[in-house]
């Protein structure tokens, strides 16, 4: 793909140069760097915005649905391999799935927040076989939620560039683009955290 995804320049320009279809694709491996850039695009006029929501919500469920296919289909025992490479023992695992037993749809939420737990956390959730639509339910919420987040950021940096195009000193503009990138991503890991802490509470 010759792309970083940790580069938000770098996937800027990847998003502008490829389109919605291969944009789409990227965002079911690293769907929040991608919805920024795509979204800052939109304010560029390359991209329409309705379109990059859609894409990304998209891109961010699918491969939570899979997940949960592939719990459901391959049982316990296959999480519980995937898990060990993940750094889970037999008893976190149990003991996730317990709380989802109990609190299916909260837990599906933190499992979504906490990047290291979500891959076999949402596997577990299949195996544990939660009801599929109530699934994909909670899914959606979450990443409705994220997706505006980062839709909003993106919105942000390119707002921040076309007001910067008028500033005298252009060295100004990098460098707002990149504090305020650090302060939004500060706020989102913060807003997330109270999620978690506030779910984990009831």
């Amino acid at each position: 793909m010759g792309i970083d995804l940790t580069n938000f320049q770098q996937v800027l320009e990847w998003v502008i140069a490829h389109g919605y279809p291969l944009m789409f694709l990227v965002m079911c491996i690293e769907g929040p760097t991608v919805t920024a850039a795509a979204t800052f695009a939109t304010v560029l006029g390359y991209f329409n915005p309705f379109i990059v929501f859609g894409l990304s919500i998209t891109g961010d469920i699918l491969p939570d649905a899979i997940y949960y296919l592939i719990g459901r289909w391959g049982g316990l025992n296959l999480v519980k391999k995937i898990g060990k490479k993940f750094g889970l023992s037999a008893t976190r695992i149990e003991s996730m799935e317990k709380h989802i037993k109990l609190h299916g749809g909260k837990t599906v939420a933190v499992l979504k927040c906490t990047p290291i737990l979500a891959t076999p956390g949402l596997m577990l959730v299949g195996a544990v076989k939660m009801n599929w639509w109530r699934y994909i339910w909670f899914v959606f919420i979450v990443t409705v939620q994220k997706t505006l987040i980062f839709m909003a950021i993106g919105y942000f940096f390119g707002r921040t560039y076309d007001v910067g195009k008028y500033i005298r000193y252009g060295a100004l503009v990098p460098f707002v683009i990149i504090v305020s990138y650090f302060i939004l991503a500060w706020l989102y890991r913060r807003y997330s955290q109270r999620i978690i802490n506030k779910i984990e509470k009831i």
